[in-house]
This record gives structure tokens, sequence and C-alpha cells, in this order.
């Protein structure tokens, strides 16, 4: 439920919210909902199945996903449409059939090898967020063997997302790493990742935060726990509200302006998580969706931040941050902003180790507002 729901030992009603992204369910159910990529899988297995769209609610979805939400919560009864137990996977050949339905919506399931290729994808691909395709999937760091990542995983393995690349526009997964590097550098923290190559293709690979071992870890994006916060700001508040330590204030405030300077404008209110500890105390998560995110042949308007800082969504400078820190007691504000900009400028280092083109780097650092 979001921070500011009424709290009774008591049953309450819980009402949905009308809002297009919650789709009428509470705000904290929704959450389990997947965006773009995982919504086109479903709707793929419907039309496959000859199950008519209109029929279906959105609690149907979530039946569908069941156990497999990111984050702890399940949903019950589940319609277990394939097997949970963990399989060998071939990513390369799962990578060319993502990539077919992403983008046809419209699967035929022709022969064994396909229908064999959909359950996998179906079982790897149903439930996680965001617009890329992508594949929750366990991976044994001795051997580089991946599974399946839904279900229980052997000990001797570890919960990541594998992010495809995507070379349509730009090339998505070195481009993340770029970012990942140029974080970890800024003093932001983040899960373990890496590149990883299949086939002739790289892919990103990001270890899960709501997972440790086989454990379930509670989480919820900042569009739940705060469905009306637009700003910056807000997050802040709701940093306050939950009585977290500085130490997610002031990895907030490096993820503000990361974002700002590297021109992450798809900083979304679900790109914002919490978990909960073991002793039901909530932290900020490790940061996420990290990458550059601009059209750079849109027009200007299509580039702005989703977030605001002091009302603004372009032309967001430095006295800007500043006073952003300075509001929300952030300890040596003025030198967290330089560390950032030190960090990204290595960007240019960074994409040429991994054979990006110069004229690419050109274009994207051009962008990059360096306070």
């Amino acid at each position: 439920m979001s921070i500011n729901a009424p709290r009774s030992l008591k049953h309450l009603l819980w009402p949905g919210n009308r809002d297009k992204l919650y789709q009428n369910l509470p705000t904290a159910i929704a959450d389990s909902l997947p965006d773009k990529w995982g919504d086109s899988i479903y709707r793929a297995w419907l039309i496959d199945n000859k199950i008519s769209t209109k029929k279906i609610t959105p609690v149907d979805h979530l039946l569908f996903i069941g156990s497999s939400a990111m984050g702890a919560l399940e949903f019950e009864p589940a319609q277990l449409m394939v097997n949970n137990e963990p399989s060998i996977l071939d990513i390369p050949r799962l990578y060319q059939f993502s990539s077919l339905v992403f983008k046809q919506k419209t699967p035929t399931i022709v022969d064994n090898n396909q229908s064999i290729l959909w359950q996998d994808l179906i079982k790897i691909s149903s439930s996680p967020g965001g617009k890329r395709p992508k594949a929750i999937v366990a991976v044994n760091k001795n051997t580089g063997e991946v599974i399946s990542g839904q279900g229980r995983i052997p000990n001797d393995f570890q919960h990541y997302i594998l992010k495809y690349d995507d070379n349509s526009t730009y090339p998505l997964a070195k481009l993340e790493f770029v970012y990942y590097k140029m974080a970890l550098k800024a003093g932001i923290h983040m899960m373990p990742s890496e590149l990883r190559q299949y086939g002739d293709v790289p892919h990103f690979l990001t270890q899960r935060f709501d997972r440790k071992g086989n454990q379930k870890i509670h989480t919820q994006t900042l569009a739940a726990m705060a469905p009306p916060v637009k700003t910056y700001e807000g997050i802040f508040e709701v940093i306050r509200y939950l009585n977290l330590p500085i130490e997610d204030s002031i990895q907030q405030y490096l993820r503000t302006v990361f974002n700002i300077i590297t021109r992450n404008v798809d900083d979304h209110n679900k790109n914002f998580s919490f978990c909960m500890t073991e002793k039901a105390i909530w932290r900020l998560s490790p940061a996420y969706d990290l990458t550059f995110s601009v059209d750079l042949g849109a027009p200007g308007y299509v580039n702005r931040h989703q977030l605001t800082v002091n009302e603004k969504d372009e032309d967001i400078n430095r006295k800007d941050l500043e006073k952003l820190g300075i509001e929300n007691d952030i300890p040596e504000y003025k030198a967290l902003i330089n560390q950032v900009i030190e960090a990204a400028n290595l960007f240019p280092t960074y994409a040429k180790e991994l054979g990006i083109q110069n004229d690419l780097i050109a274009s994207i650092q051009s962008e990059f507002i360096m306070l």
C-alpha cells in the first residue's frame, strides 16, 4: 500500500487507483504488473492460445505471473503455464525469438523446437518491468552456465536480470555497462553487473536486489509507495517519512545529480525502489536502469526528465542541484556534485574500451550537462 494509506488491524477496503499505470488496482499490487516487455509476452501468449484480450483483467495477469513477480509478493491461485524448475537456457536462440515476439507480438508456434523456446520465454520473461526485452535468469559464476531464474535455484547460482542488446538505436548493452562503471565511480550503490557475450552479441547482466539466495526481499517502487510524487524533492520527502538514514539521502542525491548530468531522462517513478529488511525496516534499494536515454533524433521537448528538480524538467543547472542539496540537508553537496562530474568525464574512456564508435561517443557526450 502507499505510505499514507490507513493502517488498522481491522479489515479495510483497499481501493484501486484509477490512474492508467495502476489499472484500477491498489498501488502496491499493481507494482507487480510488468511494463511493456512483460505485457507483450502475456498478450502474445493470449493470442497464441486464442484467448480474447478483451476478457482479460489485470487480476488474470497477476495470476499468470503467480509466484514469479519481482519482489516478494505472490498471487494465488496461480495459473501454472510452465514448469518453473531451473533449466539450461540457449541465450542466443532466446534472444532471437524474443526479438521476434517483441516486434511482431503475434508469434506462431510452428514446430516442437519453437514450442520449447516459447515455454522458456514465458518462464523467464513474463514478470520483469521495463520496456526493453529482458530475462530472469540464474548464473553459475564458476562455470558461466545460465539457467532459468524463476523458482528455487541451486546454491552455486545467483539471481540475475539479463537485458538483451538492441542495436536499433544505440549499442544499449554496452552503454548501460559504461553507465554502470561511471555510477560506481561516482559512489552510487549498484548490484554487481557485467557485460557478457552470448554468440556474437553482448548482453547486460545485473544481479537482482530483490533476491538473496532463494529468499525473496519485499520491494516496492516509488510509484507504489507514493503515487503522487512527480519530483526529485518528493523522493526526499518519502525518505524522511520512512525515517531512512542519511546514507540513503546521500545516495539519492548522487543518483539525482547523475541522472541530470548524464541525461538519463527515463527517470520515472518506477525506476526508484525501496526494499524491506528482515526487521521490517525500509531502505533505499540499489540504483538500477541508469543509462543514456535521450533520443538524439527527436526534438528537445521529447527528451525532458520524468521527475522535476526545482519545478524544471529541462535546463536543470548547478544552482538547482545545490538548492536541492541545501533543502534536504545533504552534507558536502558541492563535493558530491563534483564527484559525479569527475565520473561523467570518464564516459569517452569507458566507451572506447568497449569499441563504441567515436562519432556516437561525441554525440552522447555533447548532451551531458557539465555543471
